[in-house]
């Protein structure tokens, strides 16, 4: 899976003081680029730091007094389509879990746990690698192997899995798969990055998803990526 990064802004967005200064001293820990950690404490407070600011790294509270998570994810994605968010929550089960992903989140860990754990966990995103505490990990297999009986579609043949993507679509979502940003697909396509883009939401739309995650999953789903 392709790097992101090197950090350079990162914004914690999280209501309750003691978790927000607790993120904000471990983000550097974790990425030593960063060369700045701004931080806001509701989803107001955090439009306008997004406003003034291109962050590329968001790790954001789920509850928020104004709000979710989900509101300051896609404002995020929608100012820098390459940007990374985090979910950081002291939640772990599926009605949480499920929309965080869905909104476009790249990761999901639980507050809960011991520090060093927390920044082993953001230091994969990197790499590449998604930011999954391991419950998470395995809540999300728990539910694509459940298949049928969560009300997952029958896996469709060979012939039939790509058949409502374009060919070009299909290359599209195979390079995202694999952590390849918008920009760096483009280059590989000789597209413009809002060609790509145009793509991405395309993409999105015709599957019924709205994160790089799910969209991670249906290429693996489909035998796009190993």
């Amino acid at each position: 899976m392709h790097a992101h990064g090197p950090f350079d802004l990162a914004l914690v967005v999280e209501d309750l003081e003691e978790s927000r200064r607790w993120l904000v001293e471990l983000l550097p820990e974790a990425l030593p680029t960063l060369r700045r950690v701004d931080a806001a404490a509701s989803v107001a407070e955090a439009r306008e730091y997004m406003h003034s600011s291109r962050y590329q790294l968001a790790i954001v509270d789920w509850g928020l007094p104004d709000g979710t998570g989900e509101d300051v994810i896609r404002d995020l994605i929608a100012a820098t389509p390459d940007a990374v968010a985090i979910v950081a929550t002291i939640h772990d089960d599926d009605a949480h879990v499920f929309p965080a992903l869905r909104a476009g989140a790249a990761g999901y860990v639980l507050k809960s746990r011991p520090r060093e754990e927390v920044v082993s966990q953001l230091q994969r995103i990197e790499t590449g690698e998604p930011a999954l505490s391991p419950s998470i990990a395995l809540r999300v297999l728990r539910h694509f192997h459940a298949g049928p009986a969560n009300g997952m579609a029958t896996q469709p043949q060979r012939g039939e899995e790509v058949a409502h993507l374009t060919q070009r679509e299909v290359e599209v979502l195979r390079l995202i798969a694999k952590g390849y940003r918008s920009t760096e697909a483009a280059s590989l396509l000789g597209l413009s990055p809002a060609t790509v883009a145009s793509y991405v939401r395309d993409i999105y739309r015709k599957l019924g998803i709205s994160s790089r995650a799910e969209a991670a999953m249906e290429a693996a789903r489909r035998g796009l990526v190993a």
